[in-house]
């Protein structure tokens, strides 16, 4: 498409989302240019101290009344080794600094040490959250097999990076029991490598019948482009769609 922007959410039985960081600005001009494209915007936080430190500038009202829905992509770097109560405080007033607008759901890369999913599962309870919106994502190094018995136990749901699944051979994630009634996110892209998410036309021909597998098992989900440069999450967006309509045309 290169600059040629298309509204295809029309054409997709489930929302579509975009990361809040394709343009060169700040959250809220991407989020203003972003709704008129995507029934939902990621609020991409990445850095936990940088996040809880925004202002009525960086997350100005206004976001509440753009015509789309939001989520929210905890940061990347939480710090788990500090302790449970450490982390806590963090994910705490970052809901908090959030619920300007009503996030539906949070992806949440699993914790680097054990236990910690039930304690965050209380004290989410305690808050009047619900567990069940918070997504738990398969990474490198820590896939959801690994934690998926604490998922269950406090009642988190998951989401599916593809790009994951294809770079470090985690396959075996999409066996877990019980795991297509609890997946709420698929983020897709072509490939993780390099350290960078590439568009959708580098996803090969077993990353494609991958794809089509997931959107066929899961039941109730969004579909969230990975992609933080302008072009290619446009690019990836025309050919998504024209993939999907092939796949529903096969049917």
């Amino acid at each position: 498409m290169h600059g040629v922007e298309q509204k295809w959410d029309i054409r997709f039985p489930f929302p579509l989302a975009a990361p809040s960081a394709v343009l060169p600005a700040g959250l809220a001009e991407n989020g203003a240019f972003l709704a008129d494209y995507f029934p939902e915007i990621a609020v991409l936080f990445f850095e936990t101290e940088a996040c809880l430190a925004y202002t009525d500038e960086d997350l100005p009202a206004h976001l509440a009344d753009l015509p789309c829905s939001w989520h929210v992509h905890l940061p990347l770097d939480l710090p788990w080794k500090a302790g449970f109560e450490t982390v806590w405080q963090k994910i705490d007033g970052l809901l908090d600094k959030i619920a300007l607008v009503s996030p539906r759901a949070y992806v949440l890369h699993p914790p680097d040490g054990p236990d910690m999913l039930p304690l965050l599962a209380d004290r989410l309870r305690d808050k009047g959250v619900d567990p069940a919106l918070f997504l738990i994502e398969n990474v490198g190094g820590r896939s959801l097999t690994e934690v998926w018995d604490e998922v269950v136990e406090g009642g988190f749901s998951a989401c599916l990076d593809i790009g994951h699944i294809q770079a470090y051979d985690q396959r075996d994630v999409l066996q877990l029991p019980g795991l297509w009634e609890r997946v709420r996110m698929l983020h897709v892209y072509g490939a993780e490598r390099d350290r960078r998410h590439w568009p959708l036309n580098e996803l090969d021909p077993v990353g494609q019948v991958l794809l089509r597998t997931m959107l066929e098992r899961a039941s109730d989900f969004t579909v969230t482009l990975e992609l933080f440069r302008r072009t290619e999450l446009f690019d990836s967006l025309d050919l998504f769609g024209q993939w999907f309509a092939g796949w529903r045309q096969e049917k």
